[in-house]
């Protein structure tokens, strides 16, 4: 019994530090890279846009309450090149579908919950958010525009400048994937649907987004 008590604390003290850490109560930190998978979508009076790939990048910070749960916060950031075709509101001989492209850029902040399924080092996980995502695009909003300012050390600038469309609407998600805890450093795999809410009219479905988190944990 001697001999299995001594080999039991031989093994405690040679585990690797995450085996004996816990995730509660601790803050951490993480950046990711983040892509987007292509997606084709048809919007109100016979509109369509073709999506490619997009690549982004992302960030967020979360507090441990449990070696279960935790909250936090995450922004991140995209930009897709698009094709679309642009429909006329009043069709009629000489006017027809006009084609056009682009690159649109989102830019969203969210507010996430995870669930870890298991206390352990290495565990799956479940997550979901709620937030908002803001879209900018390339699509002209009006005729090119003159505009004058007065900089500090040069004196007024004119400049012309073209206004584009862009939007702020509710965004949610949720995801799954797969945890690493080594040491003070958190490693994540990440399967993400996100939901823009742009209204069943303009565009509807989810984008799949595929990040991996390097991040640091610390109280």
């Amino acid at each position: 019994m001697k001999l299995q008590h001594l080999l039991v604390l031989a093994l405690a003290l040679a585990a690797p530090p995450a085996l004996a850490q816990s995730r509660a109560g601790h803050y951490e930190f993480y950046m990711s890279p983040v892509f987007t998978q292509s997606k084709s979508q048809t919007f109100e009076g016979g509109a369509s846009a073709n999506i490619d790939n997009s690549y982004g990048f992302g960030g967020g910070f979360a507090y441990n309450w449990s070696s279960h749960l935790s909250a936090g916060a995450e922004l991140a950031w995209g930009e897709a090149y698009y094709r679309t075709t642009l429909a006329p509101v009043n069709p009629g001989p000489g006017v027809g579908p006009v084609q056009a492209s682009g690159f649109v850029d989102t830019a969203t902040l969210r507010f996430v919950g995870t669930w870890n399924l298991l206390s352990t080092p290495i565990t799956p996980f479940v997550s979901g958010g709620l937030g908002w995502t803001h879209i900018y695009t390339d699509i002209p909003a009006g005729p090119p525009q003159n505009s004058c300012w007065y900089y500090p050390w040069y004196g007024p600038i004119c400049t012309t400048y073209v206004p584009t469309q862009n939007t702020t609407k509710f965004s949610y998600n949720g995801g799954a994937g797969l945890r690493a805890d080594v040491g003070n450093w958190v490693f994540r795999g990440l399967v993400n649907l996100q939901k823009v809410d742009v209204g069943g009219a303009q565009g509807d479905g989810y984008w799949t987004q595929y990040r991996i988190d390097f991040g640091i944990r610390f109280r």
